[in-house]
């Protein structure tokens, strides 16, 4: 990813030096196209990883653990909206990458990735931290008709587990998140290099 950002700001400051008038993007529209497909793709895979997630759940919530406490099916309510809302936010992020028009000249196409990436940073701020939050919520909404199935010392564990699995997992996001925002602030500054000459 860093690479293709790193190849369209060196094409963007060729075109930038070598014309006065009209410069030829093709190169740039090229390589905006390959980051765009290889950003879909991306998404695809975290939309099959998230409806995965939630068919495991729901075969669970159904077939293994048949809660009988409010709490508890609400809790598991929480868990599984708060993906089918990650997945819907993925889905929308699809289809506004797919109205980019990457045929028009390069500062335009530049300032609707810089658009887009906004999009994405709204998302990756509090939208995830709420998603992640209700999330835990619903699991936790689960402990107390877990108790009624496990001893103490297996809800403890279970609970505990949660919680290292949330930190491992929050490690990730934050990373992938660096990386973005690192890639719209590079795109934020060559559109600023850009408008000043």
């Amino acid at each position: 990813m860093q690479t293709e950002f790193n190849d369209i700001k060196q094409l963007w400051k060729q075109d930038k030096t070598s014309a006065n008038d009209s410069p030829d993007s093709s190169a740039i529209i090229k390589l905006a196209e390959q980051k765009k497909r290889s950003t879909t793709r991306t998404q695809l895979a975290n939309i099959t990883v998230l409806v995965v997630v939630v068919l495991a759940l729901l075969a669970y919530f159904v077939f293994v653990a048949k809660f009988q406490f409010t709490l508890s099916r609400f809790g598991a309510l929480i868990m599984c909206g708060s993906i089918v809302l990650r997945i819907g936010i993925e889905l929308a992020s699809i289809f506004y990458a797919k109205r980019i028009d990457l045929s028009e000249a390069a500062l335009k196409s530049n300032t609707s990735i810089l658009s887009f990436y906004n999009f994405r940073k709204k998302i990756h701020g509090t939208i995830t931290i709420a998603i992640i939050v209700l999330y835990t919520i619903g699991f936790y909404m689960l402990t107390p008709e877990f108790s009624h199935w496990f001893p103490m010392w297996v809800l403890i564990l279970i609970d505990l587990s949660y919680i290292l699995a949330a930190v491992i997992f929050s490690y990730f996001i934050r990373s992938a998140i660096r990386r973005e925002m690192k890639a719209l602030n590079e795109i934020k500054r060559l559109r600023e290099d850009l408008l000043t000459q």
